[in-house]
């Protein structure tokens, strides 16, 4: 009963402000690892009280401290969320973000990473899966972060949890731990790329995500 009336307390909050759970969809696309709005799509923040309908200082923050915090829904799902007053200043750009006390000056954006690099199995083995990239991307891979509890998905729902990157091979490898519940699926993967966590940047890129390559 107490376990039940803490969850319960949990999420009060949050039904009692009437703003629901934000409804993440797809981004019409992406730029840097930048997700990029569409038509009737905005920007929310899991825990914010307002959506954002422009690369804004407050989006382009929690982008840089907090990227997965930072979710894309439509217009129509925001509940009674708010419109950001920043929204009306946007930035020069998704992925740019104005110098503290001078905001007239953007802060140039490193060289884009590619957004998608192309994996292939090459071992499993007491659920760890090896997943090994091309020669041609040995290089970017050295220069790639693995931050803690970057996903494997699998439809959409976490499936194990990107180890390490073994970059020194000739074929680097991305090392992960599967979810004991999880099937393994044999097939070409992808990762994506995105910039690192400001709070933690030894390197200049960091792994998004690693997914299957979605089937035609």
């Amino acid at each position: 009963m107490i376990l039940r009336y803490l969850k319960a307390s949990d999420s009060a909050p949050a039904e009692a402000r009437g703003l629901g759970r934000p409804k993440p969809v797809e981004p019409a696309a992406r730029r840097e690892g930048v997700p990029l709005l569409g038509a009737d799509q905005v920007y929310v923040m899991k825990h914010g009280r307002e959506y954002h309908t422009a690369w804004c200082q407050v989006v382009a923050d929690k982008w840089g401290y907090a990227p997965r915090g930072l979710l894309v829904t439509l217009l129509a799902d925001v509940g009674t969320r708010t419109p950001c007053r920043e929204c009306g200043r946007p930035l020069n750009a998704a992925g740019e973000s104005s110098a503290r006390g001078d905001p007239g000056h953007a802060l140039p954006a490193p060289a884009p990473p590619p957004d998608v690099i192309p994996l292939s199995v090459v071992g499993l083995a007491h659920g760890i899966l090896f997943l090994a990239a091309g020669p041609e991307y040995r290089e970017r891979l050295r220069e790639t972060a693995v931050e803690p509890a970057t996903p494997l998905l699998v439809g959409g729902q976490r499936d194990g949890m990107v180890v390490r990157i073994e970059a020194a091979r000739d074929e680097p490898l991305r090392v992960i731990q599967l979810d004991p519940r999880a099937s393994f699926r044999n097939g070409p993967y992808q990762v994506h790329l995105r910039r690192p966590l400001l709070r933690s940047a030894t390197k200049p890129y960091a792994v998004e995500s690693v997914e299957p390559v979605p089937q035609a």
